[in-house]
C-alpha cells in the first residue's frame, strides 16, 4: 500500500473542511457530533482517561501518565531518550499504544512504543486500558492499550511559545474546526532542549529535537462518515554509549535520527441504527539511523499495513460484531558486517485474523464474551477469547473479566544484532498469557472511586537481553517455567467548586519462577491537585511516587541484581489568564531535584523550569 496514496486520500477529506467551515465564526453546536464507544469499555470496567488540552503539565505525555494505576515508567536518563511505559508488570513490548486508531510501535525497535519523545502537543486526551482487552486488538494488547487521541471538541485556533531550562523550547501552532458533520484540526509543533547528562560520570549533555505535523479530520456525507488521520515526526536525540565491560553509559558523541509517518483511512456507514458497518485503513513507516562520532553505523526502516473490516449489528439488547484484518510487517536493517556477524536483514511477516464479539444487556446485567482466531505466516496459529460482565448495583459498578493473549516475539529479538552486544534467536517461540480481574466502580456527581484486583500468568516469557558465556553476547531466549503476575489497584476523583484531585495508588508483584522480575516496582501511586482561586488563577501541584526495584548490573557474569531507590516527584505550576486571549503558564518540573534512577546506571533528570505564553486567535 503506498503511502502517497493515503496522504492523498487524507486531503481529499480535509479540503471540504476549508471550503466548509467559517473559519471566524464563534458559534457553533457540538450536541449532534457522533462519538463511536471505545471497544475497552465493553462491560464498564475502568478506563483511565487523561484530557490534556487545558492542564498546565509536564511536556513529554509520559510523564503527565507517570504512577497511573499499575503504569510503571522506564527512561534511559535524559529526556528525549529511550523510554519504556510497562502496565502491570508486564514487558514494554506487551502494551499496545495507538494514535488516533493507527497503531504507533515500531516494528523494527523491538515491537514497542518508544514515550521518549511524545510530547502534548495536540493532544486531546489519553485513555490507559489495563490488562488484555477485549480480544479485539490482537497480539500486541497482551497487557494493555494506551490510545492517544487528537480529536479536537470545539473550534480553537491557538499559538504558544515556551521556553526554560536547559535551554528548551516548546513552541507549537494548533487550530481545529468542528460541526456538526465533522471536524478538522491542524498541529504543528517544535520541542527542543540541550538535555542532561544521563551518566553517572563525565559532564556532557544529550540534547534532543522533536518535530511534529499531525492532521485530524472526519466528514460526514449523507449515511456515510469518512474520517482521515496523518501524523509525521522527525527526532534527533543524543545518548551516551554503554560499552564493554561495565555496559552503563559513558560521555560519547552517539545520536539517534528518526522519521515516522502514521496514516490512517477509515469509512463508517451511520444510515442503520441496527447495522453498522466500518473499513479502517492503516499505515506506518519509521526509519531510524544510528549515528556514532558524525559516522551512520547502523540504519533500520519499519514498515506496517493494515486492513481491518467490521460489522456490528444492533438487535435491541443483543450486539454482535464480526471483524476481519490482514497485516503485513516488514523490517530493513543496514550495518557494516564485522567479525562478530552480518547485521544486514530482510524480514516480512503476514498475519490475519478473524473475531466475533457478543454483547448481551439484561436490566442491569451486562455480559460479554469473544473469540479471536489469529493465522501468521512465522508463528504458529492461536486462539485467544475474553469473558466479561458486570453489575450495577445502585451508584456501583461490579465487574469482572477473564482473557488469554498471545504476543509473538519481535523483529529486534528473532533478527537483531549489535556488533560485540546482541544476536538475535530466530527460534523463539511465541508468548501465551491469562489474566483474572475483579473490582467495583462507585460514581456520583462529586466522586468516582474504583479498585480493581487482578492475577495473570505468562508461559514462555521472553528475556529479551540474556547473556550467553559461548557467543560472548547478549540474546534473547524463553524463559523455562512461568511468569506470575498480581496486583490491585485503587482510583479516586473528586471535583467540587474550583478543587479538583485525581489520586491512584498500585502495588504490583511480578516474578519469573518466584524471582521478582526487573525494572517492575511494586509501589506505584500519584497525587494531582488543581484549585481556581478566581477567573484568572490557577493552581496545580502533582506528586508521581515510584517504588522500589531491581535491575540488572551487567558488568559481572552472571549478571548482578542491583536495588534501584523509591522516589517521588513533585511539580509545581500556574496559569494566568492576562486577557481573554492571552494565557501565561508556568511549570516547575522535579521541583525538589530528586536524584532517581529508573534504569541501571542512567540517571534521571533533575529540576526544570518552563514558562510559556499561549495566545488564542
Amino acid at each position: 500500500m503506498d503511502t502517497r496514496i493515503l496522504w492523498r486520500a487524507i486531503l481529499t477529506i480535509a479540503l471540504p473542511f476549508f471550503s466548509g467551515f467559517d473559519i471566524c465564526s464563534d458559534e457553533i453546536e457540538t450536541d449532534e457530533i457522533v462519538v463511536k464507544a471505545s471497544r475497552n469499555d465493553s462491560t464498564r470496567e475502568p478506563v483511565r482517561v487523561v484530557e490534556t488540552d487545558e492542564i498546565v503539565a509536564p511536556l513529554l505525555v509520559v510523564d503527565v501518565l507517570r504512577g497511573m494505576p499499575g503504569l510503571a515508567v522506564s527512561r534511559s536518563g535524559n529526556r528525549g531518550a529511550l523510554t519504556q511505559v510497562r502496565l502491570r508488570g508486564a514487558e514494554a513490548n506487551h502494551v499496545l499504544v495507538l494514535i488516533d486508531g493507527v497503531q504507533a510501535d515500531d516494528p523494527a525497535v523491538g515491537s514497542g512504543f518508544d514515550f521518549g519523545t511524545l510530547t502534548r502537543a495536540g493532544v486531546h486526551a489519553i485513555s490507559i486500558a489495563n490488562g488484555p482487552p477485549d480480544g479485539l486488538r490482537g497480539t500486541d494488547a497482551l497487557a494493555g492499550i494506551i490510545q492517544v487521541d487528537t480529536t479536537p471538541r470545539s473550534n480553537q485556533a491557538s499559538v504558544q511559545l515556551g521556553l526554560g531550562t536547559e535551554q528548551s523550547i516548546d513552541t507549537y501552532a494548533d487550530i481545529a474546526r468542528v460541526n456538526p458533520l465533522g471536524h478538522l484540526r491542524v498541529t504543528a509543533s517544535r520541542s527542543a532542549s540541550a538535555g542532561t547528562n544521563p551518566s553517572l560520570t563525565g559532564n556532557e549533555n544529550d540534547p534532543f529535537d522533536a518535530r511534529l505535523l499531525n492532521i485530524n479530520g472526519r466528514r460526514s456525507i449523507g449515511n456515510v462518515s469518512f474520517a482521515a488521520t496523518g501524523r509525521a515526526t522527525r527526532s534527533e536525540v543524543d545518548f551516551d554509549p554503554s560499552p564493554f565491560p561495565d555496559f552503563v553509559p559513558v560521555d560519547g558523541n552517539r545520536r539517534v535520527d528518526n522519521q515516522k509517518t502514521l496514516i490512517g483511512v477509515s469509512s463508517q456507514w451511520i444510515g442503520s441504527e441496527s447495522w453498522s458497518p466500518e473499513i479502517h485503513l492503516s499505515s506506518s513507516r519509521s526509519n531510524t539511523i544510528q549515528i556514532a562520532d558524525g559516522i551512520n553505523i547502523e540504519s533500520s526502516v519499519g514498515t506496517r499495513r493494515a486492513l481491518d473490516i467490521s460489522n456490528t449489528f444492533h438487535l435491541g439488547s443483543q450486539e454482535l460484531s464480526f471483524r476481519a484484518a490482514h497485516q503485513v510487517e516488514s523490517v530493513s536493517r543496514r550495518g557494516p558486517p564485522t567479525d562478530f556477524g552480518d547485521p544486514n536483514v530482510d524480514q516480512t511477516i503476514r498475519s490475519s485474523n478473524i473475531a466475533a464479539h457478543y454483547r448481551y444487556r439484561w436490566k442491569k446485567i451486562l455480559t460479554s464474551s469473544v473469540i479471536r482466531y489469529d493465522h501468521n505466516s512465522a508463528f504458529k496459529n492461536a486462539t485467544t477469547f475474553a469473558v466479561s460482565g458486570s453489575l450495577e448495583t445502585g451508584s456501583t459498578t461490579w465487574f469482572s473479566r477473564f482473557a488469554s493473549g498471545a504476543k509473538n516475539p519481535s523483529f529486534v529479538e528473532r533478527f537483531g544484532y549489535t556488533p560485540d552486544t546482541f544476536v538475535g534467536n530466530p527460534d523463539l517461540k511465541p508468548e501465551s498469557s491469562t489474566e483474572f480481574q475483579v473490582g467495583a466502580r462507585h460514581s456520583r456527581p462529586l466522586l468516582n472511586l474504583s479498585m480493581v484486583y487482578f492475577k495473570a500468568r505468562l508461559n514462555n516469557e521472553i528475556n529479551g537481553f540474556l547473556y550467553d558465556p559461548v557467543s560472548r553476547g547478549f540474546t534473547a531466549r524463553n524463559v523455562v517455567g512461568r511468569s506470575d503476575r498480581s496486583g490491585a489497584e485503587i482510583a479516586l476523583k473528586i471535583h467540587k467548586g474550583t478543587h479538583s484531585l485525581d489520586a491512584s495508588y498500585s502495588r504490583v508483584r511480578s516474578n519469573e519462577n518466584g524471582r521478582r522480575e526487573v525494572r517492575r516496582p511494586r509501589s506505584i501511586g500519584h497525587i494531582f491537585y488543581t484549585f481556581e482561586i478566581d477567573e484568572r488563577w490557577g493552581l496545580v501541584t502533582g506528586i508521581a511516587h515510584t517504588g522500589s526495584q531491581i535491575d540488572t548490573d551487567f558488568s559481572t557474569y552472571p549478571g548482578t541484581r542491583r536495588r534501584l531507590d523509591a522516589y517521588r516527584l513533585i511539580n509545581l505550576g500556574a496559569t494566568f489568564q492576562a486577557s481573554a486571549s492571552l494565557r501565561l503558564q508556568l511549570f516547575v518540573e522535579n521541583a525538589f531535584n530528586t536524584k532517581s534512577q529508573d534504569v541501571f546506571g542512567y540517571r534521571n533528570p533533575g529540576r526544570s523550569i518552563r514558562g510559556a505564553i499561549r495566545a488564542t486567535l
